[in-house]
């Protein structure tokens, strides 16, 4: 398991960034990200619809559907929120037959379809050309989307539930503390991994496995501080349905999948870019 720690030295470099900038423009970084937020928007209801259902199987009192849809207020702006909670908790409240079985396989078409547009990036990034037949790219892109969705759902369990876990386990004061201590870390530490997972797999062109990578890094540093900027902004210096009326929370949604996205692709270009500058000799 590779740690390229080496690779963030490149990060100092002007040429380097100067590079990235251009490689960004030329790959239309910011219009596949368009591209890619639609899909992620269209999977984000089904798979949150998923997710409750089946977090409603754990144990861990009456209310528990109620608090994981408030605990999501975390990466949200108020509005937002409360749009996502007024369309997912009648579907839940209603439980129609088969809700559980749809709501994956919608996840899993949208999501894939996201993947697979970054699979077509990433190729141009690393200079790739795509020798795999459609039916493996888009099995990869379906393989990719069930991994990536298993971090994500152990990353919002720690989250959510992480205190639950450790009564259940082990209540001792010290391992509460220390819990509460590395908590963060190892939610960052999964998100990275399931963004690695992307880079690793999606490419034509086969790289060794990293654990870490500056661009691994900085996506998933991306994806953080992003959503917690963009949720202070729109909360407080926003208002986004003067502009767009009932539409605005809705609009304001696809603008975080839109950074979400546009950081998951530009630390595709981070890792292209060392790799082109690694083999120039740099």
């Amino acid at each position: 398991m590779r740690i390229d720690l080496g690779a963030f030295r490149f990060l100092i470099l002007g040429k380097f960034w100067k590079r990235l900038w251009n490689e960004i423009n030329d790959d239309d970084c910011w219009g596949m990200a368009a591209q890619l937020s639609y899909y992620f928007l269209m999977a984000f209801f089904p798979f949150l619809i998923f997710l409750s259902a089946v977090i409603g199987f754990i144990p861990v009192g009456p209310d528990v559907l109620d608090r994981f849809l408030a605990e999501f207020n975390i990466f949200m702006p108020d509005k937002t929120h409360a749009l996502v909670t007024g369309i997912v908790t009648p579907l839940l409240q209603s439980r129609a037959e088969g809700l559980l079985t749809f709501g994956i396989l919608l996840s899993l078409w949208f999501g894939s379809l996201a993947f697979n547009g970054m699979i077509s990036v990433l190729n141009q990034a690393y200079r790739a050309r795509e020798t795999r037949s459609y039916f493996h790219t888009r099995s990869l892109a379906i393989l990719v989307t069930v991994i990536v969705s298993l971090f994500l759902i152990l990353s919002m369990v720690l989250l959510f539930f992480g205190d639950w876990l450790i009564r259940v386990t082990f209540d001792l004061p010290s391992v509460r503390f220390g819990y509460s201590l590395i908590r963060w870390l190892l939610i960052f530490l999964l998100l990275n991994i399931g963004v690695q997972i992307m880079y690793y797999a999606l490419p034509a062109k086969r790289f060794p496995w990293r654990l870490i990578s500056p661009g691994g890094i900085l996506a998933t540093a991306g994806w953080v501080v992003g959503t917690l900027a963009f949720r202070y902004y729109v909360n407080n210096f926003g208002n986004p349905q003067m502009l767009w009326g009932g539409l605005g929370a809705l609009i304001v949604l696809m603008v975080w999948f839109y950074i979400l996205s546009f950081c998951l692709l530009v630390g595709g270009e981070i890792d292209s870019e060392i790799f082109k500058l690694r083999k120039e000799g740099v």
